[in-house]
């Protein structure tokens, strides 16, 4: 990409792939300073936006305009509304929640929105793992270094977090992960979830409530929900109802079906 001429030079953007520059020095290939000006590391390394929001590689290549190879036609909709109107819900802290069995997708397609909204619109995200998160944590107590760690999360202006109620939770650990949640809410910041487990208001939602589709296709959410759901499975009995309340307020839910697409041609 090319900058306009500008004092007899054209400017060439330091760019990646898809069109997103380094954040560092915002695509010009060099930083001025106090003592000057110097270049960018990105001069040297292209910059790789997925791994600056931190999402795996297994999901760096993810993109929005991809999604429909593994997204029905009605949870694409819902998604490219919020999309569309991701300013708006962006400034009153409205997040997604992906919700649906394994393998359907939901970490590929947290991914892609977190680099769409990136590259779009140049709000900062970070993706997280809440099994990872956990180690990590734990990690940097013996430094302090874990306090830091969950002050940024809780204040970068997107967060993922990835596969909630999947991790091991111990009491410690389920305290902190309600208090990030509980901090977001308060401070009205976007927050996308993916989980296997389903919230209970998704569950008791009367049909006609499309949940984050078109209220005009009238989608039933009887038809992306399980038949019958165990207390097991239910988000609720992971965290309890008040921070699944707080979920409910600040996600627009996404809710995905179909089969386990990692094991598509291992299972017959």
């Amino acid at each position: 990409m090319l900058l306009p001429p500008f004092g007899g030079l054209i400017i060439e953007l330091m760019t990646s792939e898809n069109g997103s520059y380094c954040p560092r020095c915002r695509g010009l290939g060099f930083l001025i300073t106090e003592r000057g000006s110097k270049k960018c590391r990105c001069v040297y390394e292209r910059f790789n936006a997925a791994r600056y929001l931190n999402i795996p590689k297994r999901f760096e290549k993810a993109e929005v305009s991809h999604l429909r190879r593994v997204l029905d036609r009605a949870t694409l909709e819902g998604l490219y509304d919020y999309l569309r109107s991701f300013e708006n819900y962006h400034k009153k802290g409205v997040g997604l929640l992906f919700v649906g069995p394994p393998g359907v997708g939901k970490t590929y397609a947290a991914a892609a929105v977190l680099k769409f909204v990136y590259n779009r619109f140049g709000v900062r995200g970070y993706f997280v793992d809440t099994k990872e998160l956990s180690v990590k944590l734990r990690e940097g107590i013996s430094s302090g270094s874990h306090l830091k760690y969950l002050e940024f999360l809780a204040r970068v202006p997107v967060l993922v977090l990835d596969d909630l109620g999947n991790e091991v939770l111990t009491d410690w650990y389920r305290d902190l992960l309600v208090g990030l949640v509980s901090r977001r809410y308060n401070d009205k910041k976007t927050t996308f979830v993916t989980t296997n487990y389903y919230p209970s208001y998704l569950l008791s939602a009367p049909k006609e409530v499309t949940t984050g589709y078109r209220v005009r296709d009238k989608v039933s959410v009887a038809d992306f929900l399980p038949q019958t759901a165990e207390k097991e499975t239910l988000l609720d009995a992971r965290f309890g109802s008040h921070v699944v309340s707080r979920l409910g307020e600040m996600t627009v839910p996404i809710v995905m079906k179909g089969r386990d697409k990692r094991l598509e041609g291992v299972v017959p």
